[in-house]
C-alpha cells in the first residue's frame, strides 16, 4: 500500500453523528461539518484534513491518507468506545478515489 494512498481508517455509529461532531468540535480548532443527504465532518491537521462521512457507506467512515494514521488515531482516542463501530488495522484502502 502506497503512504499516499487514501484509506479507512474506521467506522463510526451514524446515530451518533450529533455526539461525535460535539466532541471533535472540543477538543480541535478546525473542524467543518455539515448534513446533506450524507453527514460528513473534516478535521483539519497541519497534514491535512481527515474525513469522516457517510459519502460511500451507511456508516461514518474515518478516512484520509495512509500517512495520516496519527491524526485518525488522536480523533479516535477521543471518542467514546461504543461509537466506534470498528477499526481497521491495517487500514482499509478507500477504493472510491
Amino acid at each position: 500500500m502506497k503512504q499516499d494512498e487514501f484509506v479507512i481508517f474506521a467506522e463510526l455509529d451514524r446515530e451518533k453523528f450529533e455526539d461525535i461532531l460535539e466532541r471533535l468540535m472540543k477538543f480541535f480548532q478546525m473542524v467543518q461539518f455539515g448534513r446533506q443527504g450524507d453527514d460528513w465532518i473534516w478535521v483539519h491537521f497541519p497534514d491535512g484534513k481527515i474525513d469522516i462521512d457517510t459519502f460511500t457507506s451507511e456508516h461514518l467512515q474515518v478516512k484520509g491518507k495512509k500517512t495520516q494514521q496519527k491524526s485518525a488515531k488522536e480523533i479516535l482516542d477521543y471518542l467514546e468506545r461504543d461509537w466506534i463501530l470498528k477499526k481497521f488495522n491495517p487500514p482499509q484502502a478507500d477504493l472510491t478515489r
